[in-house]
């Protein structure tokens, strides 16, 4: 009984925090206190959840700030009638089911060449399957990448700009960011790719690299 007025507690302040969130007269502070408190209540559960399907750390701590990010961004299609933690987990879920997909993607590219044999059976040549990928995707994809490479190239602000290139470009999780650039506080991480997000998505309204 004890535990489930706790729970219920939690949830009718969850909703307040989110309020806050939702709220275009809150200050950029209390945004970011409000946000902060909602993670540290529930990645613990979140990293649980991912590392169960996955037992693979590092995948489940870069899902969980994946998860986050989208809540985030995602914040104003929150309906209160649901518990944030319900909210929260489909989120995760869906964010799982992408990084499941785009896995077994790679197993089906790799699967999708098809190899032929030449006369004297000595060479084997691979080549794509024409439903993989054809020249104009990749022209298309290769346009993409080069305006994301110049919007990050564009920010004054050298962390930001240096957390946007390893995240966007080098595709590095956020556990090997913050090895690389010596960041122990979790939540600096998060605060500044959510905040270099926000100013790329300004920079790049046709283009969606978040995807």
């Amino acid at each position: 009984m004890a535990k489930l007025q706790e729970k219920s507690q939690q949830s009718i302040e969850d909703r307040a925090l989110v309020a806050v969130l939702q709220d275009d007269k809150s200050t950029a502070r209390d945004k970011e206190k409000a946000f902060n408190k909602l993670y540290a209540r529930h990645e613990r559960s979140l990293r649980f959840f991912f590392l169960k399907k996955l037992q693979d750390e590092e995948t489940s701590d870069d899902l969980k700030m994946v998860t986050f990010e989208k809540a985030h961004e995602n914040i104003a299609s929150y309906d209160e009638k649901f518990a944030f933690s319900t909210w929260l987990y489909k989120i995760a879920t869906n964010t799982l089911i992408d990084h499941l997909r785009k896995a077994n993607f790679e197993v089906l590219s790799i699967e999708a060449l098809s190899g032929s044999v030449d006369d004297e059976g000595s060479n084997f040549e691979f080549q794509l399957e024409s439903d993989v990928l054809d020249p104009e995707e990749i022209l298309a994809r290769d346009e993409r990448i080069e305006k994301v490479k110049s919007a990050i190239d564009s920010l004054d602000n050298q962390l930001i700009k240096e957390l946007m290139e390893h995240r966007f470009i080098n595709d590095y999780s956020f556990e090997r960011i913050a090895k690389e650039m010596g960041i122990e506080n979790n939540s600096t991480l998060r605060v500044n790719i959510l905040r270099g997000k926000e100013i790329l998505k300004e920079k790049l309204r046709d283009v969606n690299p978040f995807a």
